[in-house]
């Protein structure tokens, strides 16, 4: 006992380098607002804009939505959702063939630790760029057209499914490759009949996962332009419009919700049924 007491009165003290902790923590916040450059006065406009931005769901402007009328189908948000699902699939599935490659470069199991570690490097470095500076690069090159979003997407991809791809593979069972091996089978019948089945579900579910972030990200990288495709340019101009034409950015707000809702659902049935 007397030496369980002796042991506790030498544990040092921690609530005291807490408090100071927490103490400089709530300093160091109070003097980051003193330089902040927030304008209280706008504040005042908060109430008004949330009841505007409110009105504008009960006035949705259906020619608008389904394009008819003064409008053609074209110009219509159900359009611009349908090609925005469009970008997200084919950008998918343009990212999840050029993983599968890298995946197997950065997998330890397949390539060795060494080696496995140029391919991470690689999935790293096109994991860096974020899809809206991919997308500003290549319309440099190719245009301002819904295939830049398309490349953009598939390229950012890669990073995500590469790394995930990867681990699926190291993390596989052995067993099948090793009998592989020891019946002469050449690199290809390994991956085709050792690799590839056991991690064919997962890879699946992965990228129906990464499917749900692209719908997102199509959804806001037309702004790099009119004719990029999607919602994003349409967003961009209907926030930045001086009469505030909350309808307009209702409209496509309630098309982003119904479609990631139903994406995601989809998305997450398939899930189950692979995994």
């Amino acid at each position: 006992m007397k030496n369980s007491e002796k042991v506790l009165s030498k544990k040092p003290k921690r609530w005291l380098i807490n408090l100071i902790f927490g103490l400089s923590l709530i300093l160091a916040l109070f003097l980051s607002f003193q330089g902040s450059t927030i304008n209280l006065l706008r504040w005042s406009t908060f109430g008004y804009a949330i009841k505007a931005m409110l009105n504008g769901f009960t006035e949705i402007n259906p020619e608008f939505l389904f394009g008819y009328g003064s409008r053609q189908f074209v110009e219509g948000i159900v359009y611009m959702a349908i090609q925005t699902l469009a970008i997200a699939f084919i950008g998918t599935f343009l990212g999840a063939i050029l993983a599968l490659p890298f995946s197997f470069l950065a997998a330890e199991r397949i390539v060795g630790k060494k080696a496995s570690k140029i391919g991470i490097t690689i999935i790293t470095i096109i994991r860096v760029f974020p899809e809206i500076i991919l997308a500003l690069m290549f319309v440099k090159a190719i245009g301002m057209n819904p295939l830049t979003c398309v490349i953009a997407i598939g390229i950012h991809s890669i990073g995500m499914l590469g790394k995930m791809f990867s681990e699926s593979i190291d993390n596989m069972d052995i067993g099948p490759i090793e009998a592989l091996n020891a019946v002469g089978a050449n690199t290809w019948q390994k991956i085709r009949y050792g690799i590839l089945p056991q991690v064919i579900p997962e890879l699946t579910s992965t990228t129906l996962y990464r499917f749900d972030i692209n719908i997102r990200s199509a959804s806001v990288l037309g702004v790099i332009g009119t004719l990029a495709g999607g919602f994003g340019a349409l967003l961009l101009l209907a926030s930045t419009d001086p009469h505030n034409q909350w309808n307009t950015i209702a409209t496509l707000l309630i098309v982003i919700v119904v479609l990631v809702l139903i994406v995601d659902n989809i998305s997450a049935y398939l899930r189950k049924k692979l995994v």
